[in-house]
């Protein structure tokens, strides 16, 4: 027998009708604009934080250091010497000048030419030579010697010369004979102080001259040619003399082209068969051996004049470039932390004297004077970029100019509207120059 389910007599079965439903377009569109909006605001902010750049220059001071020390030159170095050769010759030159050729401020006394109508008297001249006495001082810790013509400086710049050659030992005075570097009454000057130009500039305080008793003026003439009047207007003879006064200058500048012309002589022999000289340089002693003699004096009336200068040279011959590590190295040792040295702006910077030499054991001292420089560092802790990363540009230039050692500093921002700095480090470039 088959059952049935019953069916309850009031529950009435509805089956709802199917539509068709639209597709929701405007959604999918307003999330696609929403995505492309995002996207270029961070490729904008992107663009915009990669463009912008900073550039920051810092003048750092330029802080000046010297060297003043010795150092040994030996042909067999020992421990701190370094490897050279001394070699000395004594060098004679004799040349003829001319009278009148040097140059001079005080134009030399050219003789006159008279044509009266009856012989007269040459005309006594009223320049003046100032002589004097002076008394020269060292009271210096070496012993010091003083060429003749070694020139003496008054406080008001004038120029006066010793008339012969003096050794001071430490401690030492003595009394020299001195006149003016020219003629003229402005040099017969009172008691007065002098400093000697051709010495170091410290050593000028230690080697000094004073004078007690006032300078006195002798009268420097010249000759005078008297032509006597011809019945006929005619040319002057050839064979007149014409003669001018020998000055100071004059035998000044002979000796110095003699000392230049011995010493060119020297350089030329001197060293010739050492075979290593050309890899060397040289540095040179030079001592007269004898007074500079001419056959003329101050005041005399001549054409020309015969000169001459006997020099004893000694040559030390060093490595250049083993000096120049030295001094470098003696420099960077007077360089704080966190600076960078500087070489000289022009040429190397080194002086060098020769203090001692001896041409029988090939050893020398030499006094080595130079100069340097040094400057912060890119490396310095104040000019880092994190320093001035993300900070205005006004504050960032304060900033820099408060550190010891900068001069000035400039901070330039790109684009402008930027504002400031960036905060990415990559993004900022610190010159130093």
């Amino acid at each position: 027998m088959t059952l049935r389910g019953s069916r309850r007599p009031h529950v009435v079965s509805i089956t709802a009708p199917s539509f068709p439903t639209a597709p929701r377009t405007h959604l999918y569109r307003n999330i696609a604009y929403s995505f492309i909006a995002f996207t270029v605001v961070v490729v904008l902010a992107v663009v915009w934080l990669s463009s912008a750049r900073a550039s920051i220059i810092v003048h750092a001071k330029r802080t000046p250091i010297e060297y003043d020390g010795t150092i040994e030159i030996a042909r067999t170095p020992q421990s701190g010497q370094i490897p050279g050769r001394v070699v000395e010759g004594v060098f004679e030159k004799i040349e003829e000048f001319k009278v009148g050729t040097a140059t001079s401020t005080t134009p030399p006394l050219v003789p006159s030419i008279q044509l009266p109508t009856a012989p007269v008297s040459p005309p006594a001249s009223s320049l003046v030579l100032a002589k004097g006495t002076v008394q020269i001082m060292n009271t210096y810790g070496r012993a010091q010697t003083l060429v003749r013509t070694t020139r003496l400086l008054t406080s008001d710049n004038k120029l006066y010369r010793i008339d012969k050659t003096v050794h001071l030992e430490p401690g030492q005075k003595t009394e020299v004979p001195v006149y003016a570097d020219k003629p003229g009454p402005e040099f017969v000057i009172g008691p007065t102080h002098f400093t000697i130009p051709g010495l170091f500039v410290d050593l000028q305080k230690l080697i000094y001259a004073d004078s007690e008793t006032a300078f006195t003026g002798i009268p420097v003439s010249g000759r005078v040619a008297i032509i006597p009047v011809l019945p006929k207007p005619a040319a002057l003879p050839a064979h007149v003399a014409s003669e001018v006064t020998v000055l100071q200058a004059d035998l000044d500048k002979a000796e110095q082209v003699l000392t230049a012309a011995v010493i060119e002589q020297a350089r030329k022999t001197l060293g010739a068969d050492l075979g290593t000289q050309n890899a060397n340089d040289v540095v040179y002693l030079v001592r007269k051996t004898e007074r500079f003699k001419s056959n003329v004096s101050v005041g005399q009336s001549a054409e020309t004049f015969l000169a001459s200068v006997k020099l004893n040279v000694t040559a030390v011959f060093y490595p250049k470039e083993d000096v120049l590590s030295l001094v470098r190295l003696k420099l960077k040792e007077k360089i704080p932390s966190g600076r960078e040295f500087l070489p000289p702006e022009h040429g190397d910077g080194l002086v060098l004297e020769v203090q001692t030499a001896d041409a029988k054991t090939e050893a020398a001292t030499i006094r080595m004077k130079a100069d340097g420089a040094y400057r912060l560092t890119a490396s310095s802790p104040g000019l880092q970029k994190s320093v001035v990363a993300g900070k205005d540009p006004r504050e960032a230039e304060d900033l820099l100019t408060s550190i010891d050692g900068v001069e000035s500093a400039q901070v330039v921002v790109k684009p402008k509207w930027f504002g400031k700095i960036p905060s990415l480090k990559d993004r900022i470039e610190i010159k130093i120059e």
